[in-house]
């Protein structure tokens, strides 16, 4: 039939167009979407591959440091560290047009072993060193000795003008000891000195700030009509006095607040110099070690004298036998001059050697390095300085890697799917396979359905609230601050002497007082903790922690699983379970073999949707995990073992990837030196993602190619 004559020619013309352009239309807008993410992911990856190719595995194995940029001077003969000398090779690509004579060499450095006997006294500051040089060890004690001997070193002779009031107490502490820091004969000089006794009329006046300082330690009495900014420390404001006063002041304070020449000052009706005679006593401390008491030796920190001593707490009594401890040669000299109360047994030197590398800078220069090895190539040089810098600018979180991120994200999302599979599972089997079709249960579909498309912030919010300041918990330290706390049982330990000093706890001496009264005790001695031997029931939270994050994530993600794992159950045949009944099995047993295998594809994937979501969010971990930075994985540094250490653990706070990305591109200070750890962090985060896609997608279909139905 020719097309002039065909009826439906024209019709079928005009919808052949309609159709072509429908089709151009969806072309364009599924290649918008292929081009935009093509364009994403390009930039990500032309950005962030060559930060990883120069920085290799540290990337992925460094903490985040800051990047520390040095103008250096010329010099011959710079030392560091083999392992540093690495550090600085993958910081500075060009290090070939400045970097000449590399020579390795290995280090000999001097320690002493020795074991740490029971009944030693040590101060706080030589424990605290010693804990550092040798991780493992922690000191907890139950004991502290007020009236230890203490000792200090002096490198230098020092010249000191005793008042007249410390000079009685050091020649009362030189009456007890057989070592005095006294001589014998102490010259003595009077100076003449006046005070002033003054009147000040009732009234209103103009004060200045620094007037105001010197007056506040007085006993004038005096109200101020306005507080002094911070930020305008010239300002003038009015104080009243509200009657006459009369008082004495020492003459900083007369010039400072009463010298009518200065603008701000306070005029007087009458004054009166009150002449008196202060007293001091010339003596000369000798280069070397010396011992006292614990009051003498807080009277002479305020001459300059230094030590690491706490002289208002006293010496730390050790408990029992501590073994192996390894310190340098030079510390153990300091240690043991500055405790002569240390008992130690199976002392021994011995010597380490360590790879180190000599280098030259050849000229003036730029060097990148980041803290480890910034602190390392500076104590390397103290002694020589040949280190040398004429400026040095710092870019936060620059200089090393994404491992405690990606450590941090990992525990998040393990406790995460923890509670949320577990939990989710459950609640899809019971809607179901258990639950009627009744108005209830399409109320809790309906809520999952609306819960799943909440912001994430709302619930960080949500965890804030409930997982960081008001979950329960079973202690025997409650916090003073609870809303509420429940006596349980009269079970509680004490705990050591150490614990109590470091985290603030108040030992009640009655076992009886409410809760209320201990709380209301504790205020008044500044104290954040209680024990009173009671096991409590107080509703205190779980604070900044890893539990309180992991948590806060299984209750965003739980719509999404189950929701998903319903899905799975239902796709399976109903032929399934009713044979598996009409062959004699219960409910139970023919929904756990008959039914989960067969939904646990569907399952897996809700489990990978899951994972790759709460991986990524930032929103619910910056309100109950997350910090910006922290130098330690959240393992590392406990003070606790056995089952406590593992609490010590949940209650961690972490580091997290999608928190990292978001503090390095939004929250510091950009610069070139930063966007390359921007990048490099993304396209880590973005192949983790892959990988946990690709891993579920070659374990769904190894699982489906087992089960075919």
């Amino acid at each position: 039939m020719e097309k002039s004559t065909n009826p439906f020619y024209a019709k079928r013309n005009s919808q052949h167009t309609k159709e072509t352009l429908v089709k151009l239309v969806l072309v364009i807008f599924t290649y918008s979407i292929i081009l935009a993410a093509l364009g994403i992911f390009g930039n990500i990856i032309s950005n962030g591959a060559p930060v990883l190719w120069q920085k290799g595995w540290s990337f992925f194995t460094k903490k985040p440091q800051t990047l520390f940029v040095n103008q250096v001077e010329k010099s011959q003969g710079v030392e560091m560290p083999a392992k540093n000398f690495d550090g600085l090779l993958t910081n500075n690509p060009d290090a070939e047009n400045w970097l000449g004579h590399v020579t390795p060499f290995d280090q000999t450095m001097e320690f002493v072993q020795f074991d740490l006997l029971a009944h030693s006294r040590i101060g706080n500051g030589y424990l605290s060193e010693l804990e550092s040089l040798n991780p493992d060890f922690r000191l907890p004690y139950t004991e502290r000795d007020h009236h230890a001997r203490v000792g200090f070193q002096l490198s230098s002779v020092k010249k000191i003008s005793l008042a007249h009031d410390d000079y009685l107490t050091l020649r009362q502490a030189d009456a007890d000891t057989d070592s005095p820091l006294l001589p014998a004969d102490v010259p003595k000089r009077e100076i003449k000195l006046n005070n002033y006794r003054i009147t000040i009329a009732a009234g209103e006046y103009p004060l200045s700030k620094a007037a105001h300082d010197a007056l506040v330690p007085t006993p004038l009495v005096f109200k101020m009509r306005q507080t002094f900014a911070d930020d305008e420390p010239d300002k003038i404001n009015r104080t009243i006095i509200p009657r006459e006063q009369t008082i004495t002041i020492e003459s900083n304070t007369y010039f400072a607040a009463f010298d009518e020449d200065e603008r701000g000052t306070l005029p007087l009706k009458s004054e009166q110099e009150v002449p008196f005679l202060r007293i001091f006593h010339d003596m000369t401390l000798p280069a070397g070690n010396h011992t006292t008491t614990n009051t003498a030796l807080a009277i002479l920190e305020n001459y300059g004298i230094q030590h690491l001593h706490n002289t208002a707490t006293g010496a730390v009594v050790v408990n029992a036998d501590v073994t192996g401890l390894t310190v340098p040669k030079a510390f153990w000299q300091q240690l043991t001059a500055a405790n002569p109360g240390l008992k130690t047994a199976r002392v021994s030197a011995v010597k380490q050697t360590t790879p180190y590398i000599r280098f030259d800078i050849t000229k003036d220069t730029e060097i990148q390095l980041d803290t480890d090895d910034r602190e390392s190539i500076a104590s390397a040089n103290a002694a020589t300085g040949k280190f040398r810098t004429t400026g040095e600018e710092t870019h936060s979180y620059s200089g090393g890697g994404v491992i405690g991120p990606i450590v941090g994200t990992g525990l998040l999302v393990i406790i995460c799917m923890i509670v949320a599979l577990s939990t989710g599972i459950a609640a899809s089997i019971f809607l179901n396979e258990y639950a009627g079709g009744g108005s209830f249960v399409k109320t809790i579909r309906l809520a999952m359905l609306n819960l799943a498309g909440v912001p994430s912030i709302v619930f960080g919010l949500f965890g804030l609230g409930l997982f960081v300041i008001l979950a329960p918990c079973v202690t025997s330290t409650p916090k003073a601050s609870s809303t509420f706390m429940v006596p349980l049982v009269k079970l509680g330990s004490k705990p050591d002497l150490r614990t109590i000093e470091e985290q603030h706890i108040l030992v009640a001496g009655q076992s009886d007082l409410g809760s209320d009264q201990l709380s209301t005790l504790a205020a008044v001695h500044s104290d954040k903790l209680i024990y009173d031997g009671w096991i409590w029931l107080s509703l205190q939270g779980w604070g900044t922690s890893l539990i309180a994050g992991g948590f806060t994530l299984a209750i965003m993600v739980l719509p999404v699983i189950i929701t998903s794992c319903e899905e799975s159950l239902r796709a399976v045949p109903m032929g399934f379970r009713e044979a598996s009944l009409a062959l004699g099995a219960s409910k139970w047993q023919s929904i756990r073999t008959a039914v989960l295998p067969y939904a646990f594809p569907g399952i897996l994937t809700a489990s990978v949707l899951g994972i790759t979501r709460v991986a990524g969010e930032t929103a619910p971990i910056m309100f109950t995990a997350a910090v910006a930075e922290k130098s330690e994985l959240p393992w590392q540094g406990l003070k606790s073992t056995g089952f406590d250490a593992f609490l010590d653990f949940l209650q961690s706070s972490v580091q997290a990837l999608p928190y990292h990305i978001y503090t390095v591109a939004g929250r510091i200070p950009q610069s070139e030196y930063t966007e390359p750890m921007q990048y490099g962090s993304v396209m880590v985060f973005m192949l983790i993602v892959m990988f946990f896609a690709a891993v579920s997608v070659w374990m769904r279909i190894r699982i489906r190619k087992k089960l075919k139905w």
